[in-house]
Formats: structure tokens, sequence, C-alpha cells
């Protein structure tokens, strides 16, 4: 679900929001996504992008995902920087994309959600 933070937490919501997203570069990517990036031959036409992420209930911030894509072969790459975690997921998770930037948000969202890292 998003949602831009507003003043008080939603105290009987539960679910994640999140910030208008942000246009990043590789150098402010975690660094398993910048690798992974570097890696294709077309990485310099790829979109990135970083988005804060929060707890509906509490409004404490998650973490952010970062997200790197490609509208023209549908294809994106992100990665969860979790609050509290080293280094909550192994490696980069690939996916398809298709739509705007924020249809690609919300298909991360939607990845991370069916792991369990947010509600």
């Amino acid at each position: 679900m998003t949602k831009t933070p507003i003043g008080q937490p939603w105290a009987d919501e539960t679910g994640t929001y999140w910030a208008s997203p942000s246009e990043a570069t590789l150098a402010e990517v975690h660094p398993l996504l910048m690798a992974v990036l570097l890696m294709l031959p077309d990485h310099p036409d790829w979109s990135l992008c970083s988005v804060d992420v929060y707890d509906m209930g509490s409004g404490a911030p998650l973490g952010s995902f970062d997200i790197g894509f490609d509208p023209r072969s549908g294809r994106a790459c992100g990665y969860f920087n979790a609050v509290g975690y080293e280094q909550l997921m192994s490696r980069p998770l690939w996916f398809d994309c298709s739509g705007a930037e924020s249809d690609v948000i919300e298909g991360f969202y939607l990845l991370m959600r069916n792991a369990g890292h947010v509600q």
C-alpha cells in the first residue's frame, strides 16, 4: 500500500508505506546491487531509484528499497536495505517489471511482502 508520510502514524493500521522515490546513481545504491548492475553491458541505460520504507502503524523506518530497472526489457533488480540488519538479503532480487517507476516499486514491495520482510 503506498502512502506518503503525513505527520502522525496510523496507530490502528498495519502495513507498509513509502516516501516519494528519489533518483539514484550507482554510487548511491547498495554495493551488491551496484555490482550486479555493473556487469550488464547496457547498465548506463537503466533507471535507478531509492525509496525509504516505513511501518504504517508506528511510523518507524523499515529501511529503503534500491531498485534498478530497464523499461525497454521489462527487467528490474532490487535490494532491501533493512534497518537493524547488516545484510537481510544475500543478493539483489531480479523480477519482471512493466509500467512506470511507481509500478516497479509496487512490484518489489510485493516481493518483499511475500518474503515476509515487510507487511
